[in-house]
């Protein structure tokens, strides 16, 4: 659909209105990068590719085998998709196309709290979380479970926050926070092996 959408807008457009819309900076720059692909190898119809002209394949899909993380990985995507087509809706004034953007602004209204519905049926945060769940807290190093490390050079205090202070999200735990300092020796990465092109300093 959405791929039609783009080859339908690109089908017969007025040199008028490409003047027209790169008066504004950011189509203009848009304008400026075109991706030839589109019309020598499609003749400016639809292509299953992505903006920057990437084919569609399965490196956009999460699934990780945990239902949690997957779910939280789906409201990240429909929330990210959703800001694109708020912008896109903003971009166009075609009533065709913001009708279109409309609906899938709502549908990812919709998806965004089907996926925090399914957090929710599982436990929400204080039983979702940390993922994966089954994992005994016991065994992992509990010193920084719910500790903020800051990396001031200057070695001032971290900024405080919500994430730095009071119960944790998943009421686990309470938030700390201190300057991030070595925790071991000062590495010994040995020497380069000869022949290696490696400068003499390295040897």
């Amino acid at each position: 659909m959405l791929a039609t959408a783009v080859a339908l807008n690109l089908e017969g457009a007025p040199v008028s209105v490409k003047d027209e819309v790169a008066a504004d900076p950011v189509a203009s720059a848009v304008l400026g990068g075109l991706n030839m692909k589109n019309l020598l190898s499609a003749g400016l119809s639809a292509m299953p590719v992505d903006s920057d002209g990437v084919p569609f394949d399965m490196s956009h899909i999460y699934a990780s085998g945990n239902i949690a993380a997957d779910m939280t990985a789906n409201v990240a995507a429909e929330s990210t998709g959703r800001v694109l087509a708020v912008r896109l809706f903003n971009l166009t004034n075609d009533a065709g196309m913001k009708e279109m953007l409309s609906y899938l602004i709502a549908r990812d209204t919709m998806h965004q709290n089907q996926w925090l519905a399914a957090l929710e049926e599982l436990g929400g945060p204080t039983g979702v979380f940390p993922i994966p769940n089954s994992f005994p807290q016991e065994k992992e190093l509990q010193e920084f479970s719910y500790t903020y490390l800051g990396f001031q050079a200057d070695g001032s205090a971290p900024a405080t926050g919500r994430w730095s202070e009071g119960p944790s999200v998943d009421g686990k735990g309470t938030y700390s926070m201190r300057s991030l300092s070595p925790m071991g020796e000062t590495p010994n990465l040995g020497s380069a092996k000869p022949n290696s092109g490696a400068q003499a300093e390295q040897l």
